[in-house]
């Protein structure tokens, strides 16, 4: 198993197999939650307004699509997005929050899990857009939230805040200054 990242942008095909599984995920949302996905709409829902819903990741500039590789295949997808900022910040200004980058969307398909392929890619992610993050996921999807931390402590080493608001689990960590 070799794991690697690659900018979905580059490349009309990653785009399309990222639009071609984009429905499975979402698929697996629903059975986890019981009741439709929560805030993400039923893939169809919308009609042709569901090619729009991915269309904004790769045209929005502060989002980063990521296709998750396995021995140089798709296994997975991801999305980064950097939080909005004031409209005139000063120099060098963060959101009020102070979050950097949010991991918007992560996905490894169910062919290439438990491998620790989802693992590896968390990690790459977290050090290429180095700065301070939020990983969020809903307090129902229990597989999700032990995931996120089994993998957020040992990236961190345990350096993360979590706090659980509005049915979700949040952690927040910075992936500088690290120990290694």
């Amino acid at each position: 198993m070799t794991v690697s990242l690659r900018d979905a942008r580059a490349s009309a095909d990653d785009r399309r197999w990222i639009q071609a599984t984009y429905p499975e995920y979402l698929e697996e949302l629903a059975e986890i939650s019981h009741s439709g996905t929560g805030v993400f709409p039923i893939f169809g829902e919308h009609g042709p307004r569901d090619s729009e819903l991915l269309a904004r990741w790769f045209r929005d500039d502060r989002s980063h699509p990521i296709v998750i590789l396995d021995s140089g295949g798709p296994a997975g997808f991801a999305l980064v997005s950097r939080p909005l900022v004031p409209a005139r910040p000063p120099v060098g200004a963060r959101p009020a929050d102070g979050t950097d980058y949010r991991l918007a969307e992560f996905y490894v398909r169910r062919a290439h899990r438990r491998r620790g392929i989802g693992r590896a890619a968390a990690a790459l992610i977290f050090s290429r857009f180095a700065g301070r993050w939020e990983v969020s996921e809903a307090m129902g999807n229990t597989e999700a939230v032990a995931f996120w931390r089994r993998v957020i402590m040992a990236y961190t080493r345990g350096r993360y805040d979590e706090r659980v608001a509005d049915g979700e689990v949040r952690q927040r960590f910075s992936s500088v200054d690290l120990p290694r």
